[in-house]
């Protein structure tokens, strides 16, 4: 499944036929946050096959630290990818807007390779200027097993109920829908939706656990965002081709992920990753 760039065709004005040419549906056409796209050369720099430098494409403008030596390679659908070893290796930002209004959703391609602890993450997020007990509020997508990714979200075990983004979830929430084995590439989403009071995740476009409808306190809005490595120092083997953090609702309001649906698409097409096949975008790209 090649990804293009561009649907062309053709349609009728008047009895005259005039050709066209519809661009795709790419982030670039919303206010990302931070965006990571391995098959954009120009976004990194690399020493040999070790990357050095990465420059955020999102609109937050993020400052990208480069821990240990992840490196890349032509690993999916001819394009280029992240390869994290777990010894050390992660990209971690500073902190930027990551939710607004306690509304932000996240979405990318991600395999992993080696779990060694229930809490290897492919993404975690943190604040860690505000106050621990009453006011940080972030999350982490764990492995959720020792041995595999299964996963789960985590959330902060903040103090008490009161203070908790979700007390229907409490500290965590493990998937039903499980992520797959070793070295499978899937399409993870997360959404926390303030305005419909909602919060899920998805592999693949498919529901990893039922939405909650309990969203009570905000995500807090400034996060740091760490890839392949958990919200203290725990990191994890795995890949990653591409990944993009929003802070806005995940559709056009209420309960709706049209938004979210179109990057699970683009993504999936993009990258041949294949979608559920309930997905409106599984035969064809947004």
């Amino acid at each position: 499944m090649p990804f293009l760039s561009t649907v062309t065709g053709s349609f009728k004005a008047g009895r005259r036929a005039s050709a066209f040419s519809a661009p795709l549906w790419s982030p670039s056409d919303i206010t990302t946050a931070v965006w990571f796209d391995a098959s954009d050369t120009s976004s990194y720099t690399v020493s040999g096959s070790n990357v050095t430098a990465v420059t955020d494409k999102g609109n937050a403008n993020a400052t990208i630290t480069v821990n240990g030596t992840p490196n890349v390679s032509t690993t999916l659908n001819s394009l280029k990818t992240f390869s994290f070893s777990g010894s050390g290796e992660d990209f971690t930002t500073n902190e930027v807007l990551q939710a607004s209004s306690g509304n932000h959703w996240a979405v990318g391609v991600f395999q992993w390779n080696v779990v060694n602890d229930t809490k290897d993450s492919f993404w975690s997020t943190e604040n860690n200027t505000v106050n621990a007990v009453t006011a940080k509020r972030d999350y982490a997508v764990s492995a959720g097993n020792s041995s595999q990714f299964n996963g789960e979200l985590d959330l902060d075990s903040l103090g008490s109920n009161s203070n908790r983004i979700s007390t229907t979830i409490g500290d965590k929430q493990e998937f039903s829908n499980v992520f797959g084995s070793s070295a499978t590439w899937q399409i993870l989403s997360v959404f926390f939706n303030k305005a419909g009071n909602q919060i899920g995740a998805r592999i693949s476009g498919e529901n990893a656990f039922t939405p909650v409808n309990d969203y009570d306190n905000s995500l807090t809005p400034n996060l740091d965002l760490r890839l392949f490595r958990n919200r203290t120092s725990i990191r994890m083997s795995g890949k990653m081709a591409e990944f993009l953090t929003v802070a806005d609702v995940p559709g056009t309001g209420g309960t709706d992920l049209s938004t979210l649906e179109k990057a699970e698409g683009y993504l999936s097409h993009k990258w041949n990753v294949t979608l559920d096949a309930n997905h409106p975008y599984f035969s064809t790209a947004p």
